[in-house]
């Protein structure tokens, strides 16, 4: 064999020696990429499905404090409701409360104010001088006037003892007021003021017997 082609030989057989030793390295540096590729990937989707838990969570959050949001508007707009609902019926109430203080003491005032007038009326007819209204100085009614004036003239409301002629003034003025209310010969004006008067009549007989103010007003 020439020296030529043991050359030749040697290198083949190195070669063949190369090529067996480059193939396992080969075959672990793929598997070694193969490996890290799938690690790779897994942690990958790890790291997505940490992400994708944490954007949940957010989510969540924001879902959460919204809700909170939305029913303390809720909670505020029923209170608030409540409250003006309970404002105006508190207003309309005061109103009603100021309205009917009002009343009472307009009418305390309007029945002191006709209670001061037949007192004064009483007076007229004690000191000789009762101005009856145009209607009671008609002919027709001469009879119940002269009854009327006789049981003034003898009686006062602080006369304890006079019930007797607190019910014939009050029968008589009942009697007399429903016949001029009824008779329709008298003009309007005339009428409404001769019932006024006989009005005032039953009032005086149903006063109380206190004296003092009864004399300090008739003497008035």
């Amino acid at each position: 064999m020439s020296r030529y082609t043991k050359l030749t030989v040697s290198l083949a057989a190195l070669l063949v020696v190369a090529l067996a030793l480059a193939n396992p390295a080969s075959a672990q540096l793929v598997a070694l990429r193969h490996h890290s590729t799938v690690l790779g990937d897994h942690l990958s989707g790890a790291s997505e499905l940490v992400r994708a838990q944490g954007s949940f969570l957010r989510d969540e959050a924001d879902a959460a404090e919204t809700w909170v949001r939305v029913a303390a508007a809720r909670d505020d707009y029923w209170y608030q409701r409540a409250e003006k609902f309970y404002q105006v019926k508190q207003m309309r109430l005061n109103y009603i409360q100021q309205k009917a203080n009002s009343n009472r003491q307009q009418q305390s005032y309007e029945a002191a104010a006709e209670e001061t007038a037949a007192l004064r009326l009483l007076a007229t007819v004690q000191q000789g001088a009762p101005q009856w209204p145009t209607a009671l100085r008609n002919a027709k009614f001469a009879g119940s006037m002269s009854l009327i004036e006789s049981l003034l003239r003898n009686w006062s409301p602080e006369d304890t003892t006079g019930v007797v002629y607190r019910r014939a003034l009050a029968t008589e003025a009942g009697v007399l007021r429903t016949r001029v209310a009824k008779d329709m010969s008298i003009d309007h004006g005339s009428r409404v003021r001769a019932v006024e008067t006989l009005r005032q009549l039953q009032l005086l007989a149903d006063l109380p017997s206190d004296a003092g103010a009864v004399q300090h007003l008739a003497a008035r």
